[in-house]
């Protein structure tokens, strides 16, 4: 918008005081006098950027699939049945191999709250500095390699359901930027290999846990990122950012 002040007489010395105008923020202050008659512009406002739309976006989508779950389940359709992944099937239903990394088991609800917390912490921790486009890369490039994992080494029939493979997709990514990433991180690489070394444990031990898919999703997310790194190495400009680090159920 323009702010318009009216002409007062070019022989009056107010005329040549600086034209006050008030900013965006709603202080005023002083527009420098250039001798020209014409409006002052006003400052644009200034819309604080959310660095998590990616992060909550796959969050939110997380939640509206569980939702969705109940909604079937009290109709008495079995949705894990269908929105599962088992090797079985993976080749004449694939749209399994997606959906099962939305999908969350329906009788331990911490399942979706762990996994959620998680997604919170890495997107916290990755999305600003991989960029929005690289970080959903990642997250989705590691569903995949999880579901790639289940469908090759996990018995035929057994169904897995659960966003762990993309989220294990994140711990890779977050070793990539400890390892390649600058400098400075490399001071957190023993903290990050103790937590990846005690989460691949827990699903080995655990009955229950896909440790196929969690195995998929670390090396994919580890390969991807590293790639990305490399990439913004040679060609500093297509870096969406500045990198940063601060269940199976699957």
């Amino acid at each position: 918008m323009n702010q318009y002040t009216s002409g007062p007489d070019p022989d009056d010395d107010a005329a040549h005081r600086p034209v006050p105008y008030e900013t965006a923020h709603g202080r005023p202050h002083h527009a420098e006098h250039t001798g020209t008659s014409g409006p002052a512009e006003r400052q644009a406002p200034v819309r604080p950027r959310n660095p998590m739309v990616v992060t909550w976006t796959l969050i939110w989508t997380n939640v509206a699939v569980y939702a969705l779950m109940w909604i079937l389940n009290l109709t008495g359709i079995d949705a894990t049945y269908w929105l599962g992944l088992a090797p079985a099937v993976a080749f004449t239903e694939p749209w399994r191999i997606l959906t099962s990394g939305f999908a969350h088991s329906m009788t331990n609800p911490t399942h979706l709250l762990l996994n959620m917390y998680t997604l919170w912490i890495f997107g916290r921790m990755l999305e600003g500095g991989l960029g929005r486009g690289r970080f959903l890369s990642v997250y989705v490039a590691s569903l995949l390699g999880g579901a790639a994992a289940v469908v090759l080494l996990s018995p035929e029939y057994s169904l897995t359901v659960g966003a762990s493979g993309a989220i294990f997709g994140l711990f890779g990514a977050v070793l990539a930027v400890t390892l390649w990433g600058p400098r400075q991180f490399r001071s957190n690489l023993t903290t990050i290999l103790v937590l990846i070394g005690l989460n691949v444990v827990f699903g080995f031990l655990v009955p229950g846990i896909s440790w196929q898919g969690h195995l998929g999703g670390l090396v994919t997310g580890l390969v991807v990122t590293g790639i990305f790194l490399a990439r913004s190495r040679r060609n500093p400009r297509s870096a969406g950012g500045r990198p940063q680090a601060t269940e199976q159920g699957r």
